[in-house]
């Protein structure tokens, strides 16, 4: 039996999902008793040069000669943005067609009121690819929720910041030459802002909380920093001290709340995540049963990207998919912490005592594991005992006391014996 899809969009993702079902669909019949076949892509510039064959006979510029035409079973979705991609996926889902999506932007802002029109229709809506490129994970979290309860979603999902630093942390460059170089192999856009401020990896978080926690949260309610607020210190005393800067997105789910954010953080060196370099990305799984999983892979690319969309086509061909209540109340984010252990960088005001300050930290429980005062910057790694720490920032920068020029979270392995914590007002470092 065959099976037509509509290719709404053909740039890098596109060609590949294009590449892969044409040399595929033999192996696709022989699975699944369906014949894929593109009947249709729509384009912008249908005489711009493509280095695919045969495929000029088939491109058009009207969308709906593919929304439109009832041989179409299924649309993939690979423009990004939300204009016009947003009402294409409607009216197909409205024509009761599958739709698969790479677009973290569209799913994270309108995948509510997507899935649910789906289901009215009796239409699949799958977006795999949208989250993490060759990593399955939406898929893996659907697996894991008919027997546990999730609490914790977070990794590296943003394979350009982590390029970026990569280069910065290991060859030396400087973040022009990295943000260049990533720019020149095409990682990251002639404007970069979408992957440098985490607007990208806070998409793609919104849509793992959605779907590992049943919640519904807006995008305006997550904090995000990116990786423009790192400073060269701090990726030298991370690294002096056996860590590495990574950009991390997270999300934690505790009795009815959700804290999460987007934010660059230090991993110990010797942490697995810690290697995940280059355009790779990590994410990391916790429930109560099945305890951690960490699942790594590419972010994106052609084939990478491609693939997670065509297993996203398979899996509707296969009439698999495990229908989820997708009736999620809508809750706000808190602006907590994962860890109780932060790397810190502070100047001193103006005949402020070093002691003096420490001695607050000390007061409210903290203890050092690191530190290091050149005479004007102090630096530490310090771990805050049953404080929260935004109130405690808030504390010492009410008391104008320093100036705080960097506060990190740091994700360490678990093994607080032999993690040394210190009280430093009296150490030598002072």
């Amino acid at each position: 039996m065959e099976f037509k899809i509509g290719l709404l969009g053909f740039g890098t993702v596109g060609s590949g999902v294009y590449k892969i079902v044409t040399s595929r669909k033999q192996h696709i019949k022989q699975k699944t008793g369906f014949y894929p076949e593109i009947k249709k892509i729509l384009v912008k510039h249908p005489d711009k040069p493509r280095n695919v064959n045969g495929i000029y006979e088939i491109l058009t510029t009207d969308a709906n000669e593919i929304l439109c035409d009832s041989e179409i079973s299924a649309i993939i979705e690979v423009m990004g943005g939300i204009d016009p991609a947003y009402d294409y996926v409607k009216k197909a889902l409205i024509s009761k067609k599958h739709v698969i999506t790479a677009n973290k932007e569209l799913i994270a802002k309108y995948g509510d009121e997507l899935r649910k029109m789906a289901d009215e229709n009796g239409a699949f809506l799958k977006f795999e690819a949208s989250v993490a490129g060759a990593i399955p994970v939406i898929h893996q979290i659907e697996r894991l929720k008919i027997t546990d309860e999730i609490n914790f979603v977070g990794g590296i999902i943003n394979g350009t910041t982590n390029y970026i630093l990569t280069q910065i942390i290991e060859k030396g460059m400087k973040y022009d030459e990295a943000l260049a170089a990533a720019q020149k192999r095409g990682y990251a856009e002639s404007n970069p802002d979408y992957d440098i401020k985490g607007f990208d990896a806070l998409y793609k978080l919104v849509i793992l909380i959605k779907k590992a926690f049943d919640v519904d949260v807006s995008v305006n309610s997550i904090m995000r920093y990116g990786i423009n607020e790192i400073k060269y210190d701090d990726i030298y005393y991370a690294g002096k001290w056996g860590y590495k800067i990574k950009p991390f997105a997270w999300a934690k789910y505790e009795k009815g709340n959700v804290c999460a954010s987007v934010e660059p953080i230090l991993i110990e060196a010797n942490n697995i995540l810690a290697s995940v370099g280059d355009v790779n990305n990590a994410v990391i799984l916790r429930g109560d049963h099945f305890k951690e999983f960490i699942f790594i892979g590419k972010d994106a690319g052609q084939m990478p990207t491609g693939d997670s969309v065509v297993a996203d086509s398979i899996d509707i061909l296969l009439n698999y998919g495990i229908k989820a209540n997708h009736t999620a109340k809508h809750i706000s984010v808190f602006n907590g912490s994962f860890t109780d252990v932060f790397y810190i960088r502070f100047k001193p005001s103006y005949k402020c005592n070093i002691k003096n300050i420490l001695k607050i930290f000390t007061d409210n429980g903290a203890l050092f594991n690191e530190s290091v005062y050149d005479g004007s910057t102090y630096a530490a790694v310090f771990k805050l005992f049953d404080n929260d720490i935004n109130r405690f920032i808030e504390s010492l920068e009410n008391k104008k006391m320093c100036t705080i020029e960097s506060l990190f979270k740091v994700l360490y392995n678990g093994n607080e014996e032999d993690i040394r914590y210190v009280d430093t007002i009296e150490s030598e470092v002072i």
